[in-house]
């Protein structure tokens, strides 16, 4: 049977009508678990074929896997997200791609609701109507372990599942923490797991062997065991080094096809080569206001927000912790709900995914975040429960509640403070920890997009967990109101109760903080704290206040169009280094020393605490 070819215009016809869906099941349908589905677009535009050639643009397509709800969409409640974005060798010419789909856009049984389109590393990016089209479930194990293809790696996994099932015990911890370290590898490798087939041939058989001798004799001795599995453990190890020559993740030639990838990896490598790896600092890589956009009407080159995040996690292996500090996404005039949903996933998704160390990478709100409506857009600012991202989903989709020994929150908050080397503690605060309680007329009483809000639970938590035994360090997407003076006081709430407790730690002491709203917070330090730094976004500009003796340090935006002080000029470095800014933090507790090590469009920076 042949290919059918689906037309599409980027013309986007019919867009002026409501919940306009092109439904192309007639044409194109799959199954849970296929692989290497070929799926062949023809884009026009108007009715003129696309030039893809001449501006080098590749396909995409993105959209959420699930069910349907009453207006036939599958959205983030509904459904599983998910996105393919091709290459060069995707395209066939006249104006048609070839897109071999992977097994990761078919995870479950329902409809596909989402986009095609193109774009390219200039930051042009077109989009299609809404497409829909159904994937049946059927033969699910040919989709497992929510790995793209099926080969003998994989079908280790499924032999020391058959051991697993057949022991118990020590035994049975023992296969199972084999298969999470194969599990990890492949998840870790980032190849194209075929070409492992040949060099496990001999660790399967090995493992057969096992599997075997447990069916003839119907026991395995402890020391037998340990002998096999570390010989294949061995094998594993080798394969993987062989095919990727002992890659790590982010290596030079890793992910750059994320929304054009690196600007001047060469400049990137340098800076990385720079941040000083001396046992007694401690090193944090800053970033913020990223305001990732999926297209932009206003400002094209907007939408290289994520190629940005390649740079901080590009130097994970030599810093103690990594924070994107809010404004991680820039749909935040109250627009689609589903767009702020794939947005934050789209960026929380590519974050996880370049972890490749120990190093925690904390990812924190900002006011566009949740998608309130942006009072200076709209008549009427007030925002529904439905029209917004809640608390709680930012807190599964940015991993406020994966349970971590090393991340000590409060609950799911995304306020939290983790211990680093050299007796440093950092704390990211939330400070749009904003209430979710309803008005008369059912909208959300507070408004996240204009309001910065600090809870009396998160102030009280803060003064019970700050140590004077350690020097502190602390990030927020909005400068303290107190120090900055933003002219946006009375949207700034519980703010004066932020700034009082942080002199009050450093003067030590008990006392009780009385604020503005009436709310009270009770603290006591047994001797004066040392604060390092009160690091902030927000502004969109770089700047330094001493407010008593407190560093507070504003650090620009990784945006490009939208700095500040600098914007045109900032601009005009779209397509070079420049035009990502964001910080290493290098803090020497014994000198008592910060310097920011600046990478990109801005200047490094230094002081004493």
């Amino acid at each position: 049977m042949a290919i059918t070819t689906i037309v599409m215009d980027v013309y986007k016809p019919g867009s002026e009508l409501k919940n306009k869906v092109v439904d192309i099941s007639d044409s194109f349908n799959a199954r849970v678990g296929d692989n290497q589905v070929r799926l062949v677009i023809k884009y026009v535009e108007r009715g003129i074929v696309e030039r893809m050639e001449q501006e080098q643009l590749t396909p995409f397509m993105m959209g959420w896997v699930g069910q349907q709800d009453e207006e036939q969409k599958v959205t983030a409640e509904t459904g599983i997200a998910v996105s393919y974005h091709g290459s060069t060798n995707d395209i066939i010419g006249g104006g048609k791609v070839r897109m071999d789909l992977p097994g990761t856009m078919f995870p479950q049984e329902g409809a596909f609701y989402g986009f095609f389109g193109l774009e390219n590393s200039s930051g042009k990016r077109v989009t299609t109507n809404n497409v829909l089209f159904r994937i049946e479930n059927n033969n699910p194990d040919m989709y497992v372990d929510t790995l793209p293809f099926r080969t003998e790696l994989q079908k280790l996994l499924d032999l020391a599942q058959a051991l697993i099932d057949k022991t118990d015990g020590t035994i049975n911890d023992k296969l199972t923490e084999w298969a999470d370290e194969v599990k990890k590898l492949i998840a870790d490798g980032n190849a194209d797991l075929d070409t492992y087939d040949k060099r496990l041939t001999l660790a399967e058989k090995d493992l057969a062997n096992l599997l075997k001798e447990i069916n003839d004799a119907g026991l395995l001795k402890q020391a037998d065991l340990d002998v096999a599995l570390a010989d294949i453990m061995k094998k594993v190890n080798d394969s993987v080094e062989q095919i990727t020559g002992g890659l790590t993740y982010l290596s030079d030639n890793m992910m750059t096809d994320i929304n054009g990838g690196y600007t001047d990896l060469q400049k990137l490598k340098e800076f990385k080569s720079s941040i000083d790896t001396d046992a007694g600092l401690t090193r944090i890589a800053f970033a913020t206001d990223t305001h990732h956009e999926a297209e932009s009407n206003w400002r094209p080159h907007m939408t290289s927000g994520l190629r940005h995040v390649l740079n901080p996690m590009y130097v994970q292996d030599v810093v103690n912790a990594v924070i994107f500090n809010g404004d991680n996404i820039n749909n935040g005039g109250g627009g689609d709900k589903a767009t702020a949903n794939y947005l934050v996933q789209d960026f929380s998704t590519t974050v996880r995914s370049l972890v490749d160390s120990d190093t925690p990478v904390l990812i924190n709100k900002g006011n566009h975040d949740n998608n309130y409506k942006d009072a200076t857009v709209y008549d009427d600012w007030r925002s529904l429960p439905s029209q917004v991202l809640t608390n709680a989903e930012l807190a599964h989709y940015y991993g406020y509640d994966v349970k971590s020994d090393r991340i000590i929150r409060d609950g799911n908050s995304a306020y939290c403070y983790i211990d680093l080397p050299n007796n440093v503690r950092m704390y990211m605060l939330d400070s749009y920890d904003t209430p979710e309680t309803l008005d008369k007329d059912g909208y959300l009483d507070f408004n996240a997009r204009q309001n910065s809000i600090y809870s009396q639970k998160q102030l009280q938590w803060l003064a019970n967990t700050l140590d004077a035994s350690k020097t502190t360090v602390l990030f927020a997407h909005n400068p303290v109101e107190q120090v900055f003076g933003t002219g946006n006081a009375s949207n700034e709430i519980n703010h004066d109760v932020l700034h009082k407790l942080l002199n009050a730690f450093i003067s030590g002491g008990s006392g009780t903080i009385n604020g503005i709203t009436g709310i009270t917070v009770k603290y006591t330090f047994a001797k004066a704290g040392t604060i390092a730094g009160v690091f902030t976004g927000h502004l969109h500009k770089s700047s330094m206040v001493v407010d008593g003796t407190i560093n507070y340090v504003q650090t620009t935006c990784q945006a490009v169009y939208v700095d500040g002080d600098h914007q045109e000029e900032r601009a005009n470095k779209f397509g070079t280094y420049q035009e990502d800014a964001f910080d290493v933090i290098e803090i020497d507790p014994v000198k008592k020393h910060v310097k920011l090590k600046r990478y990109g469009y801005g200047e490094d920076r230094e002081y004493d605490y």
